[in-house]
């Protein structure tokens, strides 16, 4: 079993690999004519979306009582955790106090505690100063996307500190002190590039059980409030959640599924699916359960609102800025129907409303709000006049006296008492930007909790997402019979791609005619292979009288643009064309491909899509083998084409996706695959999968492999170099 230090020799040899094109790391233009094919593909899902959301949006609304409004929390609770999977078992937290820092009217404890065995979580515990020795209420922070993790909460951490709360801020998976995918020559730097790349990248091996990447950030989140509830000082009573953007996907979660969650602040993360997809899109990997917006055996669709709906009647804020780029009008609708759900438990005075102005983050014009809504719930009779109110924006240029001693024995010291880390490695910033405050004069090593700054240079040996899910897997799975019958491989094909195109069966293909050869071989032309969807496609024509073999091609783009490059394929194309053969050409949707924001360059340029449709029960694989049935029955319906004499030929993940189609497919008489995927149990032990979200499949490897397919086609496949996770995808 792969423990770090396996790993990080195997994301050594993976940065080896050929260096992929660099893509922007900037939304894609949605007025770029490259980009039509990916625009109409997202409209068309968001569509199905919608449709989901106002079918959820209707039933909740027919809910009229508190014995209604409890069912569909027990039903919502079960679906939830269908989705991501079972929560593993409570271990023991082994937790250690690194280290100690006194700060004026708090001091800051360097916590590590293990939310699984061996996979360490670094968090500060800020403990007010308290010579009454009271029981003191809580609260877990969890920080929004950035590399510095937990040091980001500080401003809130200690204003909450300093009104007489415990706060327990942690870094969560790839930020911080924890990332998963270290650079080996840079353990400070990952090759993931970004927090969201990590979180991506994570999320990509899970799918392919059946779970999802956010049980594991539920977790950490839930063995923190256990690590909370150990401490003495703390009532376990009076626990609070609190998070900003990605923290406050984390405190969604959580305060949804822990009823220990006395009380929770969610900030710009709020919203509704029916405004976010068609503005900013999915983001993130635990932000995107697959099936969340489709209704499943376990449960209904869901949407924004169920993460409010299952804390109820429990006080909570939804948090939000008028300008963020998480849509202002679906948190209006998120409230908006959560309110009468609160109703329903007569507690509507128990869910607020705090809104400002301004951007993502923007929390500093509303902080007191904040502040109040917190002691108000956790600190009942409390004076909130009496407040020490949240830190002012520093002055530029100012500079601000040091204030805080530190004991600091986890650290090995080199000099001036400074830790010792890597070699080239930064120091962890102190800063929040998403709030504007930095530490009053707070040594860095305030906010380091393991000794290198990083878990896996201090502890090589510790586990990660990857090597977690690897080793459930193992416990979870067995090998997937590849000796199933012809029926059997479709019927499970069916479930998992979600391909729903029938062959031979009524079709929209509507053909819009693009240029043609003067010699009338090549044609140009659009397919309509479901209403909202085409493809771009070639077709050269043999001119001769008479039935004559099909050969199908699977291509990745046919851009006209490209057409200076293929000078020699064209007139390869055309001369099997004028020596009998009729050829398509189809470049399944996306098509053209177009591009979209890249959270990582080793994830690649369909992600964002990826988390798209498998939000509303659809994949990517699937959909494009839809597109190659449906261009079968274009052959099929042809006046010179042998319907009986159809072969195809694809590379990569098309031929990934071929291999699919000509299972359910019987017109296809045999097929030439190259350089594909040789299985999914090889993608999910690859510790850096790369370009892997058009072949991901959620739960493929609770119902067969690849190894089923290549066995079910027999002698109608020529296979050949087919590649392990670790070499592919390449340029054949």
């Amino acid at each position: 079993m792969p423990t770090r230090l396996s790993v990080a020799l195997l994301l050594a040899a993976a940065t080896l690999l050929p260096a992929q094109t660099p893509a922007t790391p900037s939304p894609a233009d949605p007025h770029n004519p490259a980009n039509a094919g990916r625009l109409e593909l997202n409209n068309y899902l968001d569509d199905i979306a919608a449709r989901n959301t106002e079918a959820r949006r209707t039933a909740v609304a027919a809910i009229t009582t508190r014995v209604q409004a409890e069912g569909r929390q027990l039903k919502v609770r079960k679906q939830i955790l269908s989705l991501i999977g079972p929560l593993p078992k409570k271990t023991p937290l082994n937790a250690k106090v690194m280290g100690t820092t006194q700060a004026e009217g708090f001091r800051i404890e360097k916590i590590l505690f293990y939310s699984q065995p061996n996979f360490p979580v670094t968090a500060l515990l800020y403990l007010p100063d308290n010579p009454q020795n009271k029981k003191l209420p809580a609260i877990l922070i969890a920080p929004g996307h950035g590399r510095t993790g937990k040091t980001s909460d500080y401003p809130f951490a200690s204003t909450f500190a300093r009104n007489g709360f415990a706060v327990l801020s942690y870094d969560p998976l790839g930020q911080g002190e924890r990332l998963q995918y270290p650079d080996p020559a840079h353990p400070d730097t990952s090759l993931a590039r970004q927090p969201t790349g990590e979180h991506g990248e994570a999320g990509l091996q899970p799918v392919l059980i059946g779970e999802a990447v956010a049980k594991y950030f539920l977790w950490d989140a839930i063995r923190g409030i256990d690590y909370l509830t150990s401490r003495p000082e703390i009532d376990p009573t009076r626990i609070g959640a609190f998070g900003c953007s990605g923290g406050g996907v984390m405190t969604a979660l959580v305060a949804a599924l822990d009823p220990r969650v006395a009380t929770a602040g969610v900030a710009c993360y709020i919203t509704s699916f029916d405004t976010l997809l068609p503005s900013i899109g999915p983001q993130d990997g635990e932000q995107s359960i697959p099936g969340f917006l489709t209704a499943g055996p376990s449960g209904p669709a869901l949407d924004f609102p169920d993460w409010i709906e299952l804390a109820a009647p429990r006080p909570y804020a939804i948090i939000s800025t008028t300008s963020d780029m998480f849509p202002f009008s679906g948190a209006q609708k998120s409230e908006s129907e959560a309110r009468g759900f609160y109703k329903l438990f007569n507690a509507d005075q128990n869910l607020a409303f705090l809104t400002g102005p301004g951007g993502h983050g923007n929390l500093r014009p509303i902080a007191p709000q904040i502040l109040s809504f917190f002691v108000q719930h956790l600190q009942p009779g409390a004076d909130l006049t009496k407040l020490v109110p949240y830190p002012p924006a520093p002055n530029p240029g100012s500079s601000i006296p040091p204030q805080a001693t530190t004991n600091n024995p986890s650290a090995s010291s080199n000099n001036a008492g400074a830790p010792s880390k890597s070699p080239g490695a930064p120091s962890l910033a102190v800063s929040s930007p998403r709030v504007g405050g930095t530490p009053p004069g707070l040594p860095p090593e305030t906010f380091q909790v393991t000794p290198t700054g990083q878990v896996s240079t201090s502890y090589p040996n510790s586990e990660t997402v990857f090597s977690l899910n690897l080793k459930h897997a193992n416990q979870l799975l067995h090998h997937p019979p590849k000796n199933l019958t012809l029926t059997q491989t479709q019927q499970a094909i069916r479930e998992v791609t979600h391909a729903t195109a029938i062959p031979g069966a009524p079709s929209p293909a509507s053909i819009p005619s693009f240029p043609t050869d003067a010699d009338h071989i090549r044609h140009r032309l659009k397919l309509t292979t479901e209403p909202g969807i085409s493809v771009d496609m070639e077709f050269y024509r043999p001119t001769s009288e008479g039935k004559h073999p099909c050969l199908l091609i699977l291509r990745d783009s046919l851009d006209a643009s490209l057409e200076p490059q293929r000078t020699e394929d064209i007139q390869h194309l055309r001369s099997l064309a004028q020596q009998g053969t009729a050829v398509i050409l189809v470049a399944p949707r996306p098509s053209p491909p177009g591009s979209e924001e890249v959270k990582a360059p080793i994830i690649g340029d369909f992600y964002l899509t990826g988390l798209r449709a498998e939000l509303v029960g659809k994949t990517i694989l699937g959909m494009r083998i839809d597109d190659v049935i449906r261009t079968i029955d274009f052959f099929s319906t042809g006046f010179t084409e042998d319907p009986n004499n159809i072969t195809a030929q694809a590379s990569g993940h098309l031929g990934l996706v071929l291999l699919h189609a000509a299972v359910l497919d019987p017109r296809l008489k045999h097929i030439t695959v190259d350089h594909t995927l040789a299985s999914y149990d090889s993608l999910l032990k690859a510790p850096l999968p790369r370009n892997a979200p058009e072949d991901i499949l959620p739960g493929v490897l609770h119902h067969y492999d690849i190894d089923a397919l290549t066995h079910t086609l027999g002698s109608r496949l020529t296979l050949t170099n087919p590649l392990t996770a670790t070499e592919y995808p390449t340029t054949p």
